[in-house]
């Protein structure tokens, strides 16, 4: 399902004669390629920690501003050749790989964790942020990505299409890490997150 989404915003970021010929799911195909890479949000989360970035993370997973990543973050911590292979695989450059990973990849995870580690992983802000947008997945994502080929999401068509509904009825599904009072570890988070982006790649 997410790459029917992210296809879509992708081809109103990029525009029609902009976009690569056959990759209007280029976004999806960026994460999927990162996550089966990383063996899943578990191993970013641990590769971010290994370099250093775990300020970054918590950042991410916490209700504050989220700290930037660089492109050379990016390439650092999950691998020249692994970047350049997601590149080559979704036909997009090397810097674009680089810009959609340290864009999506921190708003992911904090619209995901919208309570920090207290609340567990939640689509709180991501329906709310629908709701907003007419229920409107396409408005909501390419707010995510707008700025990554130098497009904008504004010129998206209000469809209300069953899209929303679906997009919805995955992410009210309850997670372990929302049912608890404790504090959530990186694994915990990193495990529901995971099955939530299965569901959508399914």
């Amino acid at each position: 399902m997410l790459d029917k989404i992210l296809g879509s915003v992708l081809g109103s970021v990029l525009g029609n004669n902009s976009a690569p010929q056959g990759q209007g799911n280029v976004v999806s195909e960026v994460l999927q390629q990162l996550l089966r890479s990383q063996g899943g949000v578990q191993g970013i989360f641990a590769k971010l920690q290994q370099d250093g970035l775990g300020g970054l993370l918590d950042s991410w997973i916490g209700t504050g501003s989220n700290q930037t990543m660089t492109r050379n973050e990016v390439s650092q911590t999950f691998g020249q050749n692994t970047i350049e292979d997601i590149a080559q695989q979704t036909g997009i450059s090397t810097n674009q790989t680089e810009d959609i990973i340290s864009q999506v990849l921190p708003s992911l995870i904090d619209m995901l964790t919208p309570n920090g580690r207290q609340g567990g992983v939640s689509a709180d802000n991501l329906t709310q942020s629908m709701q907003a947008h007419n229920d409107n997945p396409q408005d909501v994502l390419g707010s995510v990505l707008g700025g990554i080929f130098g497009g904008s999401s504004t010129q998206n068509e209000k469809n209300g299409s069953p899209l929303g509904d679906l997009f919805n009825q995955i992410l009210n599904t309850p997670t372990q890490t929302s049912q608890t009072q404790e504090e959530s570890s990186n694994d915990d988070l990193a495990k529901d997150i995971n099955a939530i982006l299965n569901n959508f790649f399914k």
